[in-house]
């Protein structure tokens, strides 16, 4: 996946579209000839759709710590995804996928553009992925909308998260992802970010990671990566999001289906709540399996047998 540049700046001048479009172009085919990186996607935006974010005046705005880029408005993106994909197949990318940007969130994605691509049957048919960054909890941030519509004239295309963060590292971070997977009914899921440093200016938003690097030599492994391990080792390339239903809000679950790859039915079991039970009912059916193996984190435990 190939973020676009983060240039801090408002809207773009229509007439330095096409640069725009090169740019990016250009930036593809170096990281794929020169540094031989398997780029297979571009992302035209990172949080286009904030254009509260900006002055009237088009003036720099944000804070220095974040990696806003221009406003890009449901208008353009639709346009890029008409002139750009023609573009890129002349410059010989016709392998390398066009997404619509990267929204703060699946609602913002469903609220701004999934409509107006929707409608456009150039625009829909040239779009590669679907994607979004996953951050916040709840329906005001996690809902399928987008997806869905775009799903009903092209039910093969796939949506990615591609960027959630850690958060706090505890079991929110869980829940946040069953919610991505649950109600935005994402493929796959990349968190931000996988290691840190002390490097970012004015430090990241989003500090939670799998590992630490201290820039002197020496790194930690933080809980975010034993939490993820603990998902990432459930669902496996190739399988199948498994139906799951609660009696308790606070006991939440994710499970996954082997469908036809050799990897086993899994499910994971998080809770919510500040207490502790002192045991779960858990009723599995569709299954083959006799038995399960189980693994727990948490509790000062690391993703160990249980």
């Amino acid at each position: 996946m190939l973020d676009t540049v983060k240039e801090r700046r408002g809207p773009l001048d229509p007439a330095e579209k096409e640069e725009v479009a090169q740019y990016m172009i250009s930036w593809v085919k170096y990281l794929r000839d020169v540094e031989k990186f398997p780029v297979k996607y571009v992302s035209l935006h990172n949080e286009g759709e904030g254009f509260n974010r900006w002055p009237a005046d088009g003036a720099t705005g944000g804070t220095p710590n974040h990696d806003y880029n221009m406003w890009w408005p449901s208008t353009q993106v639709v346009d890029f995804l008409r002139f750009m994909r023609p573009m890129m197949d002349r410059e010989g990318l016709q392998d390398v996928g066009l997404t619509p940007g990267e929204t703060s969130n699946w609602e913002a994605f469903g609220r701004w553009y999934a409509y107006f691509i929707q409608t456009d049957p150039v625009a829909l048919k040239n779009l590669g992925l679907i994607t979004s960054h996953g951050f916040g909890l709840g329906p005001q941030a996690n809902n399928s909308l987008g997806a869905d519509l775009l799903r009903l004239s092209r039910p093969e295309l796939r949506a990615w998260t591609t960027s959630m963060s850690f958060g706090k590292m505890d079991v929110s971070f869980v829940e946040m992802v069953r919610q991505n997977i649950y109600a935005s009914k994402v493929n796959a899921l990349i968190p931000w970010a996988y290691i840190q440093t002390d490097d970012w200016t004015g430090g990241d938003p989003n500090p939670g990671t799998a590992f630490w690097v201290d820039g002197k030599g020496d790194y930690t492994i933080e809980q975010g990566y034993y939490l993820l391990k603990q998902l990432s080792r459930a669902g496996q390339p190739g399988m199948a999001v498994a139906d799951v239903t609660t009696s308790d809000p606070n006991i939440q679950l994710i499970a996954f289906a082997a469908n036809g790859t050799a990897n086993p039915d899994a499910f994971t079991v998080f809770n919510l709540s500040e207490r502790a039970y002192p045991g779960v009912r858990v009723r599995v059916s569709g299954t083959e399996a006799k038995s399960f193996d189980a693994y727990v984190t948490g509790f000062r435990k690391q993703y160990a047998p249980l």
